[in-house]
């Protein structure tokens, strides 16, 4: 059994206190869904042409409108060009039937298109430095294994078992 002298002890408790205090006095970016208003502008726009994209009926509304405040923090413009894309998509609706997503006439809705696509599946918006990160295993990459994989991306086992064949 190891013994601690008095001054480690204090040491650790005053690097704890430090830590503390910095991630308190710190302004770190946040994102609280749970704390932002219900009604959202453009909630219900960014849910339709959410469905229309992923091809799915049922979408989280929280995890929805946290998409959607991070999403008005890293793209200028959004409301006008989420109206835009909202109407491309039901005007033309061939679009989401391509192998592949791309909107030769709209380049712009394109782009929109596939940020809010990996907000999605990746739970993150935007990159590097400016990245927000909204959710983690509500985002849909996780949920289409959550009947293999619980918790999502986790390996079971001691370090390096997940390579060995089952």
């Amino acid at each position: 059994m190891k013994h601690y002298s008095r001054r480690r002890v204090l040491k650790m408790v005053g690097l704890v206190t430090i830590a503390s205090a910095a991630g308190q006095l710190l302004p770190l970016p946040r994102l609280n869904a749970a704390q932002s208003p219900t009604n959202v502008a453009g909630l219900d726009d960014f849910m339709q042409v959410s469905q229309l994209l992923t091809q799915q009926e049922s979408l989280n509304a929280t995890v929805g409108r946290a998409l959607l405040l991070a999403l008005s923090q890293t793209q200028k413009g959004l409301l006008p060009a989420l109206a835009q894309l909202k109407a491309l998509l039901q005007n033309q609706p061939e679009l989401l039937q391509q192998d592949h997503l791309a909107f030769a006439s709209d380049a712009d809705s394109e782009k929109l298109a596939k940020v809010i696509l990996v907000g999605w599946y990746n739970g993150v918006v935007g990159k590097g430095n400016h990245a927000l990160y909204v959710t983690y295993v509500n985002s849909l990459a996780n949920l289409l294994v959550d009947d293999k994989l619980v918790p999502p991306s986790f390996s079971y086992g001691k370090c390096g078992s997940w390579a060995q064949q089952p």
